[in-house]
């Protein structure tokens, strides 16, 4: 009888585990897309989009465009890790930064530029 518990525990813990499995994790984000976002600079509204292509022989490139910036800014650099996308541009007076957490198409996440930093919320339109 020891015998045969000792064996039937193990493998009721095996189906146990089977039957339950892991949570399944998201595949990475893909950020290639357009995306639109709104945030607040020193009290005022600002509204804007991202636009981030594949570029030639891998990477990506793209621009920011923002209400409070005279034209589009090119992005230097994109980065993802699981479902967090980090967004560097550049302008005259240095680079601005998003670090973005996506919850399926919609985002949040801080942002940074010259001292300044804040928060931007949004979501993927195609």
């Amino acid at each position: 009888m020891k015998k045969a518990l000792g064996v039937s525990v193990p493998l009721l813990f095996l189906a146990a585990c089977a039957s339950n499995p892991a949570p399944s994790v998201p595949a990475p984000l893909n950020p290639v897309g357009y995306f639109e976002f709104a945030t607040d600079i020193e009290g005022e509204s600002v509204t804007g989009s991202l636009e981030i292509r594949q570029a030639e022989g891998g990477g990506y490139t793209g621009t920011l465009t923002a209400s409070a910036a005279p034209e589009p800014l090119p992005i230097r650099s994109v980065t993802v890790e699981g479902q967090t996308l980090t967004v560097v541009a550049d302008t005259p007076d240095g680079p601005v930064t998003a670090v973005l957490t996506f919850t399926g198409d919609t985002f949040t996440g801080p942002w940074s530029y010259a001292g300044m930093s804040g928060t931007m919320a949004g979501k993927r339109i195609r």
